[in-house]
């Protein structure tokens, strides 16, 4: 089997192709701009000297107003914003012979103060990496002062583009390795629920059904996680009724086959006498075991999908009719009236007649098993939106809030004490449920305790 790649493996590696092309463009970009700065680096320098000789420009014109340099202190402020956005050391205004007039620096440094004597530069100088600029102010053709500027870094040299290479170097590599970090944990954010949840599928594989997961902070694999606990539940609650299926079949077929072996074997030892009586019990028991195998073999072509079914148009009012009809005598017997009610203008409904005269029959046997002498059971049936609703209700003694929601289960009875032979083995309901759901439609019950039972089922129209 070949080796796939971990989704964190997977993952990561997508991460880190993304970081490395990013932030490998960008010092790339930064790579060429520097050199092209090396190949012609008076385009980095140019900006301080034409800063300087735009404010001597200026510097001129403010003299000529004036007639002097009194009050150029107040003119600095866009020399203060030039130095705090270029590379600027420090500017000083001169006067003709040279002495400081004005000057301005960011620097710790002290300014030369106004008025100390300097010589007056002619062209530039550099030492240290810092390079002086003179710029002579001329008015009618006369030098009237000079600014001077001082900024980092010599005419010419590349140690400022080499330094300033390294500082990006340096920032694209810290900057790389912390996303490749977050990288890392995002995808162990992501990776480690799914390893959660294949320990956790291999657990159950193993026949660990009660093992759950906890949902990641991811939406999706939360949504994920949730869904195989849901299944989980699921599995859980359809093994243990497999368990009770089980046990509940080899219990209902146990009674009959042991009364049967009882009386044979009696028959056999000279107990009993092999007389008519004797011959109508034991068909009564092989009654009883065919039509609960009848039964069971319903309920497993229903859960596969497979229950066949002829439909035909049937008449609602009709079905009612005809489960009236079939249980007429057993409810006199039973000293039960049995009324039958049907809505105005049923539609016609498309049906497996036999399978819904089933259902009918399920429902009113135990309706008439469940209400006592005086009492009634009412059936009825009237048009819905979507459908036909059908109604078996009886007065009997009703069933427990905690028992109703399972009385569609399969060899459930809301009374545990009562014998098989007056309660049926609790396969009914379940018939009905899966015979009703077969058609498309739904079946529930309403119940209280001293209040009678009423189930309904709905059955589309086509």
């Amino acid at each position: 089997m070949p080796m796939r790649p971990r989704i964190f493996s997977l993952m990561l590696t997508a991460f880190g192709l993304v970081i490395v092309l990013g932030v490998g463009g960008m010092l790339t970009v930064f790579w060429l701009v520097t050199q092209s700065a090396q190949r012609s680096p008076e385009r980095w320098q140019a900006r301080p000297e034409v800063f300087a000789r735009a404010e001597a420009r200026r510097l001129a014109q403010l003299y000529e107003r004036n007639g002097s340099w009194a009050n150029v202190e107040s003119s600095f402020g866009p020399i203060e914003r030039e130095l705090r956005a270029a590379n600027l050391q420090s500017v000083a205004l001169l006067d003709a012979e040279g002495r400081v007039v004005a000057s301005r620096t960011p620097r710790r440094t002290p300014p030369p103060a106004p008025g100390v004597p300097l010589p007056l530069l002619d062209g530039d100088g550099s030492t240290d990496g810092v390079t002086v600029r003179s710029v002579p102010i001329r008015l009618d053709g006369d030098q009237i002062g000079a600014l001077v500027i001082v900024y980092r870094g010599a005419p010419g040299s590349q140690g400022g583009f080499a330094t300033f290479a390294r500082s990006v170097l340096s920032a694209g590599l810290a900057l790389t390795a912390i996303l490749l970090a977050l990288a890392a944990f995002f995808s162990g954010r992501i990776s480690k629920p799914l390893r959660q949840l294949d320990a956790a599928a291999h657990a159950m594989a193993a026949g660990n059904l009660q093992v759950r997961v906890q949902p990641g902070p991811v939406r999706e694999v939360a949504d994920l996680a949730r869904s195989f606990n849901r299944m989980a539940d699921t599995l859980e609650d359809a093994d243990r009724q497999r368990r009770q299926l089980t046990a509940d079949v080899a219990h209902e077929l146990r009674t009959p086959l042991s009364i049967i072996k009882g009386r044979l074997e009696g028959i056999e030892d000279g107990v009993y006498r092999a007389d008519p009586e004797q011959v109508a019990g034991l068909l009564d028991e092989v009654s009883l075991l065919e039509r609960l195998i009848e039964d069971l073999r319903l309920l497993a072509l229903a859960d596969a999908g497979q229950l066949t079914l002829a439909p035909e148009l049937v008449d609602p009012a009709g079905l009612l009719q005809d489960a009236r009809r079939s249980f007429a005598q057993q409810a006199q017997e039973r000293g039960v009236a049995l009324q039958v009610a049907a809505g105005p203008a049923l539609p016609e409904l498309t049906a497996d007649p036999q399978r819904i005269a089933q259902v009918l029959g399920n429902l009113v046997s135990n309706a008439l098993r469940h209400t006592p002498a005086g009492g009634t059971v009412a059936l009825a049936a009237r048009a819905q939106p979507d459908g036909v609703l059908f109604e078996v209700r009886d007065s009997g003694v009703g069933i427990a809030p905690e028992d109703l929601p399972r009385i569609f289960d399969r060899f459930f009875r809301a009374d545990s004490s009562r014998a098989r032979a007056s309660g049926g083995a609790g396969l009914g309901l379940a018939i009905a449920r899966r015979i009703v759901e077969a058609h498309g439609g739904r079946i529930w019950a309403t119940s209280a305790p001293g209040q009678g039972t009423a189930v309904h089922f709905i059955l589309p129209c086509h």
